[in-house]
């Protein structure tokens, strides 16, 4: 019975796809990507279409959401179909409606996993991943939700970490930045300028930078391009404080208040 098969790219290029993935790939009978659910700073994908040795066609948020995966459904009934998307597939909720989608049709699935900027973080930072709470996302717009500010206030009740999104702007190849996120959450909360933040950007690159302080000295920070987010941090295991400090460059005084 043909099958799709997600395949994860990974965060910075092609070549983050797993070896069990470019198999999947090279022996499908199509192969489609998506690049619009995240920015991946290295991607070419004339080098995926070698890798993989076979046309890759690209599908934009009309052809996977408006139109349903039509383009995909109709591959499937042919032979065993690849969809290429960055970092590992099903974190994007677009990845799941389109499963569902071919779950409905009697399509089999499969996932092949690939690096996500939800682990990676743990990974960049040296903090302990059970200490999350919920995420979420800070828009480029100038009104930011009251869900935002919540999320954060709450998490640090909970003594939980927070990872907070960076509103993409795919077809612009830009996004919200750290130091604009940072004066945004100023504006509205005075008091953050005294919280702790890690910034990260190109997670995963050979330019990846990290960086943690308090915000008002996070801000006076140079980032680069995209893909960024951030990270505010609890309540600090002693371990995760020195990794802070290792890691991330934070201070003595960044530190303070946070055991």
């Amino acid at each position: 019975m043909p099958k799709v098969t997600f395949i994860g790219l990974g965060l910075d290029s092609e070549r983050g796809i797993t070896l069990e993935g470019l198999d999947a790939a090279r022996n499908a009978s199509s192969v489609f990507a998506e690049f619009y659910t995240n920015l991946m700073p290295n991607l070419d994908v004339a080098n995926l279409e070698r890798l993989v040795g076979k046309k890759v066609a690209v599908l934009n948020r009309q052809d996977i959401e408006d139109s349903h995966g039509k383009d995909v459904l109709l591959a499937a009934k042919e032979g065993d179909v690849t969809v290429l998307v960055p970092g590992d597939p099903m974190v994007a909720t677009t990845h799941v409606a389109l499963r569902l989608s071919l779950a409905k049709r009697g399509i089999e699935s499969r996932i092949i996993h690939s690096a996500s900027i939800i682990s990676a973080v743990c990974g960049a930072t040296g903090l302990q991943n059970y200490k999350f709470g919920r995420s979420v996302t800070l828009p480029a717009e100038s009104t930011v939700p009251k869900s935002v500010i919540q999320t954060l206030v709450e998490n640090k009740q909970r003594a939980s970490h927070t990872l907070l999104f960076l509103d993409v702007r795919i077809e612009e190849k830009a996004q919200l930045t750290i130091p604009e996120a940072v004066e945004k959450l100023r504006k509205i909360l005075p008091e953050s300028s005294d919280w702790l933040a890690v910034g990260l950007a190109r997670v995963g690159a050979r330019d990846q930078l990290v960086k943690a302080a308090r915000l008002d000295r996070l801000s006076k920070q140079t980032f680069g391009g995209p893909p960024q987010v951030m990270v505010f941090p609890s309540k600090l295991h002693f371990m995760e404080a020195e990794a802070l400090k290792v890691f991330c460059g934070a201070e003595d005084g960044d530190l303070e208040g946070t055991a």
